[in-house]
């Protein structure tokens, strides 16, 4: 930081662990495993056994009394309206009587971009299978409906993928939080923030490789090749990030003063042994040229807190978890010293040149 006098700060207290995190994350992370495991030994098997027993469906035979439930079984029918529901009207549905007396409405996911009125009074043929219509067949054309079993699997390989790779990301991250949580004090240090951009991420695209994957050993292969990159590109960033802190003495800022040409108001905190600090130092900062006061309210500025030029900027540094407030990650903290005594500032990043400023302009009068 340019322009500031440095002086000692008080040291970090050892920080606890946090045992409650670490909890909370592996829990939820474990029951998340489980929910996955479940629909990878249930869900997804017995989808898969409906798709296969309905792709080896045959028609059924032409006398009705010797017809199998688990047939393909032919009904002609007529088709009498046409609806589009959904979001932004994709879904087309056919309301349809066929020669059995029946008026089955078909669904047709993402059929939904045109009205088609000019089929209605059109004769289809509809296949039914285990008492659900699969797909329609008329002139040379043949049409799925939304209960067809083929692909049914997706949604629940989706969910499985998803929910196990959010599962072991909160594991990883709370192992992190045992490890590295007192080899930092900063509140929002890098090694978590990056295991779960990694996670989110993750889980985005398995649920993508699930429903674009021809099959479900490319989508296990997809997401095995997927997950690997990501935990190589993770793990690379992590150490580059741990190289980089461990080279530099000091996790000071360096941020140029800007002395402010008129009143600028924005969010703010200050804290300290001191009358302009604790509860009356939280709310809003107004800098000014030749001057930082504290107010509770913009609105509100009959009787501002003016912060006193004893106080003396000493560097600007991230938040770590000891400081006496919680703020958040776009948050730096402004260390001062009012004399002898340890004052905070905390502001967004992009105020902090115009706090610096008034900060240094302030002193000014007290220097002549």
């Amino acid at each position: 930081m340019n322009g500031t006098v440095a002086g000692p700060t008080q040291a970090v207290p050892e920080l606890p662990e946090r045992r409650v995190l670490v909890g909370i994350t592996t829990v939820i992370g474990t029951a998340l495993l489980l929910a996955a495991a479940w629909l990878s030994l249930a869900s997804i098997p017995r989808a898969l056994n409906t798709e296969q027993e309905f792709r080896a469906a045959r028609p059924c035979p032409a006398a009705p009394a010797t017809a199998a439930p688990d047939c393909l079984r032919s009904v002609s029918a007529v088709i009498e309206r046409t609806t589009l529901r959904g979001p932004k009207s994709r879904v087309l549905w056919l309301h349809v009587k066929d020669a059995e007396g029946g008026t089955p409405a078909l669904e047709f996911k993402d059929k939904g971009d045109k009205p088609y009125g000019n089929l209605v009074g059109k004769r289809i043929s509809l296949a039914y299978w285990e008492g659900s219509v699969r797909y329609v067949d008329w002139a040379n054309a043949r049409w799925y409906t939304a209960d067809d079993p083929r692909g049914g699997y997706r949604a629940y390989l989706a969910w499985a993928l998803g929910l196990a790779t959010a599962g072991a990301g909160l594991i990883l991250i709370g192992l992190w939080w045992i490890r590295g949580y007192s080899n930092t004090r900063l509140r929002y240090p890098e090694s978590p923030a990056l295991l779960g951009v990694a996670t989110a991420s993750l889980t985005g695209l398995s649920i993508a490789i699930a429903w674009l994957a021809p099959g479900w050993r490319a989508a296990l292969k997809g997401y095995g090749v997927t997950a690997a990159v990501v935990a190589g590109a993770c793990t690379l960033a992590i150490l580059l990030v741990r190289r980089a802190n461990t080279g530099k003495e000091t996790d000071t800022i360096e941020v140029a003063p800007v002395v402010p040409t008129e009143e600028s108001v924005f969010g703010g905190s200050v804290r300290g042994d001191v009358p302009y600090g604790g509860v009356v130092g939280s709310g809003f900062l107004i800098a000014e040229p030749g001057r930082l006061s504290i107010v509770p309210d913009p609105a509100y500025r009959l009787h501002p807190r003016v912060i006193p030029p004893t106080l003396k900027p000493v560097r600007v540094r991230p938040q770590y978890r000891t400081d006496p407030f919680e703020s958040g990650g776009n948050v730096l903290i402004v260390e001062c010293r009012d004399g002898d005594t340890p004052v905070y500032i905390a502001t967004a990043r992009e105020n902090v040149p115009v706090v610096l400023g008034a900060l240094g302009s302030a002193k000014q009068p007290a220097q002549e």
